[in-house]
């Protein structure tokens, strides 16, 4: 890429995909050179149905931020999510047995390794294994035991796991449009690295990206992942409500919904006025915007209470002071995080994404907060010349691989001179 320091994030999504390519290394903050968005009718609820619609939606978004940015893509970072995600939190414990007792970074690979190894049906693969925290002889929340000394060392991982031919169709749609694949990360744990602080994150709180046929849900305590889900509700929902209870078509309902949309019926007095196209009829109808509440409220009320439901699963309730933070084109909705508030009983806002440079406007909007996360995720952990950006890798970069076998010479102390 130019020689160039760069991360391309993409967000392969129901209703549209988006890329965000950015330069890193020159600052603190990854800096927006470009960013290409297409709609894309291949994928429903995060799983690919058209392998062709979905490459085509992914070339064009990725030359559209190639044209903004200057910069030629020939690999990405890819997001993944659907109803096929799952997660859970695993325990893993060692002993350490070098003679001066001091842990070192074999050891916590060592535990990390324990931590994956888990009894899985052969249709599914591991995305992810975060470590929440470590402990060494019982001292929890260790955030960095390398060093340290100590007889027995535990690390609790965030675990999330997929049917592999939905992330294998994804990756092959990314194939077929000339791309390769750095890694993959799962969407609601990138979103939250560009829309929440990590004060936010230390202090307990939940994440609900809405995309278009599902909305994802993120729980970070203690400064860590903590519990991640899908609720089968997105925007592509509401549209359709709008569609049937006003008579129109699925295009008129999702412009309707964006322009004039409200989900709590409440807040509004009667007095404001939208028009609609009904089907088949070019002559708009003048109704009351109250009208259009109504017939989206229920729905929203039914995501908060689906997104309460996971909450409640994770156990965690009465461990997010902070609240919710809903992001993703759906949270654009008015009066969505009034509606959570009296739902969930949690205090709730919408999220922009926010941490990088550059063509800051292009993205400062929650429809981008994924794309954006991804090169945030990225970003950190290439910073940290970690191997991986994701769970799985299926194509390493030429620097990948250099790092890879400098780390072998010097292990093994080969002299290249010889």
């Amino acid at each position: 890429m130019e020689h160039r320091d760069i991360i391309v994030g993409l967000d392969v999504g129901t209703t549209k995909i988006c890329a965000v390519v950015a330069e890193i290394g020159g600052g603190i903050q990854p800096n927006i050179l470009g960013v290409g968005i297409s709609p894309c009718t291949g994928l429903k609820k995060g799983a690919v149905v058209d392998l062709e619609a979905t490459t085509t939606a992914i070339r064009d978004a990725v030359g559209r931020a190639e044209r903004m940015s200057g910069v030629e893509v020939s690999s990405v970072v890819v997001g993944v999510t659907g109803e096929h995600i799952s997660c859970l939190n695993s325990r893993s414990v060692i002993a350490i047995n070098n003679s001066v007792g001091e842990i070192s970074s074999s050891d916590v690979d060592r535990v990390l390794d324990n931590a994956r190894v888990l009894v899985l049906p052969p249709d599914r693969e591991i995305i992810h294994a975060i470590p929440r925290w470590y402990s060494v002889d019982g001292q929890h929340g260790v955030q960095s035991p390398v060093g340290m000394h100590g007889n027995r060392l535990e690390v609790e991982t965030h675990i999330v796991t997929g049917l592999s031919s939905f992330i294998q169709n994804v990756v092959k749609c990314v194939h077929q449009a000339g791309l390769a694949v750095d890694g993959t990360v799962l969407e609601p744990i990138a979103t939250g690295e560009s829309v929440l602080l990590p004060a936010e994150k230390d202090l307990g709180i939940a994440v609900v990206d809405i995309g278009g046929g599902t909305s994802d849900v993120a729980i970070y305590i203690d400064g860590e992942i903590y519990y991640s889900g899908v609720v089968p509700i997105g925007g592509n929902h509401f549209t359709r409500d709008v569609a049937v209870g006003l008579r129109t078509t699925i295009e008129e309902a999702e412009r309707v919904k964006v322009e004039h949309g409200c989900a709590l019926a409440a807040a509004l007095d009667g007095s404001e006025i939208f028009e609609v196209a009904s089907m088949g009829n070019d002559q708009a109808r003048r109704l009351p915007t109250r009208v259009l509440a109504e017939i989206i409220e229920p729905r929203a009320a039914e995501l908060c209470q689906l997104v309460l439901a996971e909450i409640e699963k994770a156990e965690c309730l009465d461990r997010l002071p902070v609240g919710l933070v809903f992001t993703g084109g759906g949270s654009l909705l008015r009066g969505l995080p009034e509606l959570a508030t009296k739902e969930i009983g949690l205090a709730a806002r919408t999220g922009e994404p926010f941490g990088v440079a550059g063509f800051v406007d292009a993205v400062s909007n929650p429809s981008c907060a994924t794309a954006v996360g991804l090169v945030l995720y990225a970003s950190r952990y290439h910073m940290k010349h970690l191997p991986e950006v994701g769970g799985r890798v299926f194509l390493q970069t030429l620097h990948g691989i250099i790092d890879k076998v400098r780390e072998l010479i010097a292990r093994f102390g080969i002299d290249l001179k010889q």
